[in-house]
C-alpha cells in the first residue's frame, strides 16, 4: 500500500505509469523485462544487478504499468526507492528487530549481606556483572565461561552461601581468595585429548579443596606474595603466568608435575619455579624431606614414564619453556667463568730433590775397564720416567669440593685455558650450579711472609804446649810466630840451636837425629759471628711456601762383580752418592674469617762437621730442626727458635809427673781449652694481601 501511494503521487509527472500493457513473456530475466517496460513507456527505472538472476514467464493483457510494477514487487519480494520520478527497484530486506533487553533479577541487601537471585538461562557474564554492580564484591571466572547459561532461584540467603548454591546448581566450583575475590571454575573439566602428533591441552584445573592465593607485589620484578596449599603446579604456572603476562611454552603437560604447598611473602616468580621443581625432582628421586613451607606431592598417577624424568623449566629471552629434564626444549648449554679462583686446586709448589743426609740418588757413575753399569742406567731412566709422569699428572679440579647435589643431572666439562666450566643440562640445575660457583668464587688472600734467620756463633779457644818426636822423614821448619805462636822445628834448625850452646865451655849437648822434630804452640782465638738471611716469601692462603739453601757433597760406593767360573774376572764399579746439608724454612698459612693467621712452621738447619769415620765414608752432619703451629694477627712479628748448641773442651797431654810440676810443666805437656756456643733464631712477619 505504501508503494502504491508513492507511485500514484508521481503519475502526474510520469504518465507512462498509467498506460496499458499487453505482453506475453515466455523466458527472460526480470531485469531485462523492467528495462524493456522502462524504454517503451518512458518510465525512469533503475534495476539492481541481482535481479538479473531471476527469470520470469508471464502473460499480461490490459494492465497499466503501475499495477504491473506493484505485482512484480509483491511476487518477487522487491522494494522501490523513490528519488523524484526515478524508481530504484531492488530486493526487499526486512528491518532488523531490536531484541528487548532482558532484565536480570538480582537483589542485594547491604546491611544484612543477603542476596536474592532469579536467573533463567542468563549469560554468566551478564549475571556476574549485575551481582558485582549490586553488591560491590568481585567475582572472577575462568576463561571460556562467559557464555555459560545460569539458572537458579535463591531468596534472601547470605552472600557466600548464595554463591556456593549458584555454583552447585550450574556445575561450577567457587573458592574465595585471601584478597576477597570469588573464583569460579568449571567442575569436571574434560581431560586433554591427543590429536595427530600434538597434544591439545585444556586449561589446568585445580583440585576442588585446594587453597590458592597469590598477590603481585611488583610486576616488573615479578615479585609475589603466595600462599598455596595442595595446589597443582599447572594451575600455579598458568594463573600467575597469565597475571604477569609472561610468554610460556609447555612441552609436556604440567598436570603430571604434581601439587605444591608454598607460603612466602616475598619471592620472585623464577625463585618460586626453582623451588617447586627442585622439590619435584626430590620426590621423583625419592629424596624429598618433609617441609611445612615447601612440599610437592606426586601421586602414583602423576609419575612420568621415565620415573626420575622430573619437570623443570628454561627461561630464554623472557620466554619460559616447561617440560621434563630429558627434553631438549628445557635444556641449556652455558659457559661459567671463574673470576677470582683457579679452576684447578693448586697443590704446594714443587720442591727440590734435596734431602738432609740423602744417600739414595745415583747421579754419577764411573766405568772401569770398559764395563757398563746397566742396572744403574736403568734405575736413572726409571727415575726420569717417574718424574715426568708426576709432572704430567692432571691436578685436582675444584669440582671435588662442590657437593654432588649441585652437580646432579649436569654434564660438566673443564676449560683450563679459559678457567671456565662448560655446562650442559636442565636450565634450573645450571642456574643452581652457577649460583653456587658465584658464592665460592671469592678473592683468595695472598700472604707475604718476611723471614729473618739469625745464627749467632761465639767461640773461645786456647791451645798451649810443646811436643817432640821422630817423624817418618826429616821435617822442615815451618809455622807462625805472631799473632799466634804455632811453630814446628826440624832437626837441622834444632841442631843449629844446640851448636850455640856448645860455646859455653864444657857444656856439650850433642845433636838430634835427622827425623827429630819439635812443635811449639801458644795461641788464643775468640769468635763472634752473626749470619743473617732475610728472604721474602709469598703464597696463596692454605698453600705452603718453602725456602731451601744448602750444599751437596759426594762419597764413593764401590761395587765388585766377578764373572766366569773357570777363570773368574773381577769388575769394579764406583758410584758417587750425594749427601746434602741445607737450611730449609717451610711455612703454610691459613687466614681465618677474623683476619688472624694460623702458621704451620718447620725449620731445618744442617751442616757438615768435617768428620768422617773412614776416608770414603759419608761426612758427618750436624742438624737442628723444629716445628711450630702458631696463631697471630696480621703483621705481627713472631720470634721462634732459640736452638742452642754448646761445646766445652778442657783437655791436655804430657809426660807423666813432669807435666804436673809447676812452671816446667809447660815444657813437657800440651793443653787445649774450648768454649763455643751456636744459637739459631727465626723472626717471621706475615702480611695478608687481597
Amino acid at each position: 500500500m505504501q508503494l502504491r501511494n508513492n507511485i500514484e503521487l508521481i503519475i502526474p509527472d510520469t504518465p507512462g505509469l498509467a498506460e496499458k500493457v499487453d505482453v506475453n513473456i515466455k523466458q527472460t530475466s526480470l531485469s531485462n523485462f523492467l528495462l524493456m517496460v522502462s524504454e517503451v513507456h518512458k518510465v525512469n527505472i533503475s534495476v539492481d544487478p541481482s535481479l538479473n538472476q531471476i527469470n520470469i514467464v508471464n502473460n499480461f493483457t490490459d494492465v497499466n504499468v503501475a499495477d504491473l510494477i506493484l505485482f512484480l514487487c509483491k511476487e518477487y519480494n522487491l522494494t522501490i526507492d523513490f528519488t523524484g520520478n526515478i524508481l530504484a527497484i531492488k530486493p526487499y530486506k526486512a528491518p532488523v528487530e531490536i531484541p528487548e533487553k532482558k532484565i536480570i533479577d538480582v537483589e542485594y541487601t547491604i546491611g544484612e549481606d543477603l542476596l536474592s537471585l532469579n536467573l533463567k538461562d542468563d549469560k554468566l557474564y551478564d549475571a556476574f556483572k549485575k551481582i558485582m554492580d549490586e553488591s560491590g564484591k568481585n567475582l572472577v571466572f575462568a576463561p571460556g565461561l562467559e557464555n555459560e547459561l545460569l539458572t537458579v532461584y535463591i531468596k534472601n540467603m547470605p552472600f557466600d552461601a548464595a554463591l556456593n548454591k549458584l555454583a552447585y546448581a550450574n556445575d561450577l566450583f567457587v573458592t574465595k581468595s585471601r584478597d576477597n575475590f570469588y573464583l569460579f571454575e568449571k567442575l569436571n573439566a574434560p581431560a586433554p585429548s591427543a590429536t595427530g602428533t600434538g597434544v591439545a591441552q585444556s586449561r589446568p584445573q585445580r583440585q576442588r579443596r585446594s587453597n590458592f592465593f597469590f598477590n603481585v607485589l611488583d610486576k616488573e620484578r615479578q615479585l609475589l606474595e603466595v600462599d598455596f596449599e595442595n595446589t597443582p603446579i599447572s594451575s600455579i604456572v598458568y594463573d600467575i603466568g597469565t597475571e604477569l603476562q609472561i610468554d610460556f611454552f609447555i612441552a609436556s603437560p604440567l598436570e603430571n608435575a604434581g601439587n605444591a604447598t608454598v607460603k612466602a611473602k616475598n619471592i620472585t616468580f623464577d625463585e618460586l619455579l626453582i623451588k617447586m621443581f627442585e622439590a619435584n625432582s626430590e620426590v621423583a628421586s625419592g629424596t624429598a624431606q618433609n617441609n611445612p613451607r615447601m612440599n610437592v606431592n606426586n601421586s602414583p598417577g602423576n609419575q612420568t614414564a621415565g620415573g626420575d624424568d622430573f619437570y623443570t623449566f628454561l627461561k630464554e629471552n623472557r620466554v619460559y619453556y616447561f617440560g621434563t629434564k630429558s627434553q631438549l626444549t628445557v635444556r641449556d648449554i652455558r659457559t661459567i667463568p671463574m673470576m677470582h679462583r683457579s679452576i684447578e686446586l693448586l697443590g704446594d709448589p714443587s720442591i727440590s730433590g734435596r734431602t738432609v743426609g740423602r744417600t739414595s740418588s745415583n747421579n754419577y757413575t764411573n766405568y772401569n775397564s770398559g764395563s757398563f753399569n746397566s742396572a744403574n742406567n736403568n734405575n736413572l731412566q726409571s727415575q726420569r720416567s717417574q718424574s715426568g709422569t708426576a709432572e704430567n699428572t692432571p691436578t685436582e679440579s675444584i669440582l671435588t669440593i662442590i657437593p654432588d647435589e649441585i652437580q646432579k643431572d649436569l654434564d660438566i666439562k673443564i676449560d683450563r685455558e679459559l678457567n671456565s666450566f662448560i655446562i650442559n643440562g636442565p636450565s634450573a640445575n645450571i642456574q643452581r650450579f652457577e649460583s653456587f660457583i658465584k658464592y665460592i668464587d671469592k678473592p683468595v688472600p695472598v700472604i707475604l711472609i718476611e723471614v729473618m734467620l739469625l745464627e749467632i756463633s761465639r767461640s773461645a779457644v786456647i791451645e798451649t804446649g810443646i811436643s817432640a818426636g821422630l817423624g817418618e822423614k826429616p821435617t822442615t821448619t815451618t809455622g807462625t810466630v805472631f799473632p799466634t805462636a804455632d811453630v814446628t822445628l826440624g832437626a837441622q834448625t834444632i841442631n843449629k840451636i844446640i851448636n850455640r850452646f856448645d860455646g859455653f865451655g864444657s857444656l856439650n849437648v850433642g845433636k838430634v837425629l835427622p827425623n827429630f822434630y819439635l812443635s811449639l804452640k801458644a795461641m788464643e782465638a775468640n769468635g763472634d759471628l752473626k749470619i743473617r738471611s732475610s728472604p721474602r716469601l709469598s703464597t696463596l692462603n692454605g698453600h705452603k711456601a718453602q725456602l731451601s739453601i744448602g750444599e751437596t757433597t759426594y762419597y764413593v760406593v764401590t761395587n765388585q762383580n766377578f764373572y766366569g767360573s773357570q777363570i773368574p774376572q773381577a769388575s769394579e764399579i764406583k758410584n758417587y752418592q750425594p749427601i746434602d746439608a741445607e737450611l730449609m724454612v717451610s711455612i703454610k698459612p691459613l687466614v681465618s674469617g677474623d683476619g688472624q693467621i694460623t702458621l704451620d712452621i718447620r725449620v731445618v738447619q744442617s751442616s757438615f762437621n768435617g768428620e768422617r769415620i773412614d776416608e770414603d765414608a759419608p761426612p758427618g752432619i750436624n742438624s737442628r730442626e723444629f716445628t711450630s703451629i702458631i696463631r697471630v694477627k696480621d703483621q705481627d712479628l713472631i720470634v721462634l727458635g732459640g736452638l742452642e748448641e754448646k761445646v766445652k773442651n778442657d783437655s791436655g797431654s804430657g809426660v807423666p809427673l813432669l807435666a804436673r810440676i809447676p812452671i816446667i810443666k809447660w815444657l813437657f805437656s800440651s793443653r787445649k781449652r774450648e768454649d763455643s756456643r751456636k744459637k739459631l733464631t727465626v723472626l717471621i712477619k706475615p702480611t695478608v694481601i687481597y
